[in-house]
């Protein structure tokens, strides 16, 4: 957990090895799963997002890093 002037960081990392790279600008589009067979709805992400957009006034974002997943919720002080 980090700040700076105008803004809380939070970044939540894994290492699972990232997301891949043809998916990655996906995750957070509404429906989008790769669970299909285990009965994902695609909304987990897409809801974090709008609500740290809408209710929050902050971002939510994901990079891969060198052993995995970043994500950066960014929230407004």
């Amino acid at each position: 957990i980090d700040k700076d002037e105008r803004n809380y960081i939070m970044k939540i990392c894994d290492n699972g090895g990232g997301i891949d790279d043809s998916i990655i600008s996906k995750v957070f589009e509404p429906y989008f799963t790769t669970k299909k067979n285990f009965n994902g709805t695609g909304l987990g992400l897409y809801i974090s997002k709008t609500i740290m957009n809408k209710h929050l006034n902050g971002d939510l974002s994901v990079v891969n890093e060198k052993n995995g997943a970043c994500f950066t919720l960014t929230i407004a002080i």
